[in-house]
């Protein structure tokens, strides 16, 4: 594992509450506006950025509201900005009738061909016309799944979750109108 690779599980971890590194287990469920992309481990070239946007300016505790994670369930604490853990990030921990809660965590992110050559076992599909590189492993029966987003030739967006007892396609499915919605916010470069 790399330490650039490390870190960022490390970074995860601590959000996430899940002390895991990244693999994928499983296929996401394709749905209306999610277009799987060939099988090949790692695409060649640019990624697809239907309308590249802009962060600049972007508050990443907006990427997300209450009403887009309702269906995880309602916030158990106030999202919170944890840029020591991750650059430009936001952290919403939501009360899914568990004790802990489900942490989903939001970030404005680093460009989108570093993910893909750092998670090296993730898998590409297509949300909204942009390339999104997913990734989910299992550790200790919590799933952490990452989806991260391109959306300009130097930035990213990523969204995060962790569940106990988790299963991908089924974590995944819940962030793809996050990674909408998230998208959605951000102003058309």
């Amino acid at each position: 594992m790399t330490s650039s690779r490390s870190a960022l599980v490390m970074a995860l971890a601590l959000l996430l509450s899940a002390g895991c590194s990244y693999s994928v287990n499983g296929d996401a469920l394709p749905q209306a506006g999610i277009t799987p992309t060939t099988a090949s481990a790692e695409p060649a070239g640019e990624p697809k950025i239907a309308k590249a946007r802009t962060v600049v300016g972007v508050e990443p505790c907006s990427l997300l509201t209450a009403a887009d994670l309702k269906g995880i369930g309602p916030f158990k604490k106030d999202p919170a900005r944890k840029d020591d853990v991750i650059q430009e990030s936001c952290q919403y921990v939501l009360d899914d009738g568990s004790q802990a809660g489900r942490t989903v965590v939001a970030a404005l992110y680093q460009k989108y061909e570093q993910v893909r050559t750092r998670q090296a076992k993730g898998r590409e599909v297509v949300v909204d016309g942009h390339s999104t590189w997913v990734l989910c492993e299992l550790s200790g029966g919590e799933m952490a799944c990452t989806a991260t987003l391109a959306v300009n030739a130097n930035r990213s967006v990523l969204v995060a979750m962790a569940q106990a007892g988790g299963v991908p396609e089924q974590m995944l499915a819940a962030m793809q109108p996050l990674l909408k919605a998230a998208l959605n916010r951000l102003p058309i470069a």
